[in-house]
């Protein structure tokens, strides 16, 4: 080939590395699936009812791995008492009921949560010089989703069955934060069936996901500015009941160590769920109402009391200061001078001081910053973009509750650093 290249033939230096590549994935793939053919994996005993295994011989077995298509052979034995049947080297080797090796499975898995699984399917032949059909794409991504599910939930049963959390043997986290928040999910419309939405006929086309995130902080800038500790924040979430989430966000809470952290943070907007978890599941915890929240319910009150701009601009400035130093009872205080103005305006400007009213201890901005604290939920917030909307908002897409919880769990597992961690048997259904 060097030769050809030299002597002028038209081949571009892209196509002789693609030819090289293909060429040692061929190679590869032939001294993988040898060695694998070569691998010996007896069984003496019936895992059934204990009898003896007797070997029938060697079965052959296509698969799809990272180099490529291949063939392999497995001894296949059968229990002389009861006559079930086992094949010990596919459990070995963890394929199955599936031809894709578990390398295949975990890509796919990894590309489908970040594309569609058509483009996920044309990468990895791009890439890999696998091909693998859009439809077996999803079906791997939604086993690896469903895998990392089952994962969770047996981590919940444990945080829960135990009497009293063991103390974490690392060094004390100095504030733990945790926001979460929901976000809807275009689903199919059977998920939707008898559910109450937005539509103006009051039908609904999506299904509320919940979303939260978990980070620390250590350090504050020269201004007293807190600092995020960087690859600190985790994700988790799901289309489900409160409830539920609420078990889940204990567990995944206990997991970043919630009972020896110094100072417990929750940061959410004025969903009064969101606080009742925070109640439930972390009693001692700072509670803070994301400020830019409350400014976009002061900004909604202003423009209801007043007509005029100049008026709104000025009592805007006047209003922002006193939330910014925590004066909410001098706030409302003043805005309730303005419900009376307007007799058909009074009920929704009535709640939105009751908002003020009720989170005020939450609110108390000027002793937050003092303490060096975050007072927005921006990290939620970019959250519910990234690791929702990216993924599951895109145009056209309408989800099954399983296959949305799948994808969910599979963005949150990658994007919290926990994917190659969790012990996942990404099997196609």
């Amino acid at each position: 080939m060097s030769e050809a290249f030299e002597a002028g033939e038209e081949m571009s230096i892209d196509e002789i590395e693609r030819g090289f590549r293909a060429a040692a994935l061929r190679d590869g793939n032939l001294l993988f699936t040898e060695f694998l053919s070569e691998m010996k994996v007896k069984i003496s005993s019936c895992s059934e009812c204990g009898s003896v295994m007797k070997n029938q011989g060697s079965r052959s077995k296509n698969i799809v791995s990272l180099l490529g298509e291949g063939t392999i052979s497995r001894d296949y034995y059968t229990c002389v008492g009861c006559g079930s049947h086992v094949i010990p080297k596919d459990k070995l080797l963890d394929i199955e009921n599936t031809s894709f090796t578990p390398g295949v499975r975990r890509v796919t898995a990894k590309l489908a949560a970040c594309d569609s699984f058509e483009n996920s399917s044309n990468t990895l032949e791009e890439l890999c010089g696998v091909y693998i059909s859009s439809k077996d794409t999803e079906r791997i991504a939604h086993a690896a989703g469903a895998a990392i599910e089952a994962e969770k939930a047996v981590q919940i049963e444990e945080v829960f069955s135990v009497n009293e959390v063991p103390q974490s043997t690392k060094p004390p986290i100095q504030i733990l934060y945790i926001e979460y928040d929901g976000t809807g999910v275009p689903v199919m419309k059977r998920e939707v069936s008898g559910r109450k939405g937005k539509q103006e006929d009051g039908t609904a086309k999506t299904r509320e996901a919940k979303l939260g995130c978990i980070f620390t902080q250590t350090e504050v800038n020269e201004k007293n500015e807190p600092i995020r500790d960087r690859n600190s924040t985790t994700y988790f979430g799901a289309i489900e009941t409160s409830d539920t989430f609420s078990k889940r966000l204990y567990m995944e809470a206990v997991n970043r160590g919630v009972n020896s952290a110094e100072k417990v943070v929750v940061i959410g907007d004025g969903a009064k769920w969101i606080w009742n978890l925070a109640n439930e599941n972390f009693p001692k915890a700072v509670q803070i109402i994301d400020i830019y929240h409350a400014k976009e319910n002061l900004c909604a009150f202003i423009k209801a009391a007043f007509s005029d701009t100049d008026k709104q601009a000025k009592i805007k400035s006047e209003w922002f200061s006193l939330l910014d130093e925590g004066k909410i009872e001098e706030l409302t205080s003043e805005m309730n001078r303005f419900i009376a103005s307007d007799p058909a305006k009074q009920d929704d400007l009535e709640r939105e001081v009751n908002y003020f009213k009720e989170n005020s201890d939450r609110m108390q901005y000027a002793d937050f910053k003092k303490q060096g604290l975050f007072v927005g939920s921006g990290v939620i917030e970019a959250g519910c973009k990234n690791v929702i909307g990216k993924r599951l908002k895109q145009s056209g897409m309408h989800w099954s509750v399983r296959g949305a919880n799948a994808i969910i769990a599979l963005r949150c597992a990658i994007l919290s650093r926990d994917f190659d961690l969790l012990s996942i048997k990404t099997r196609a259904a």
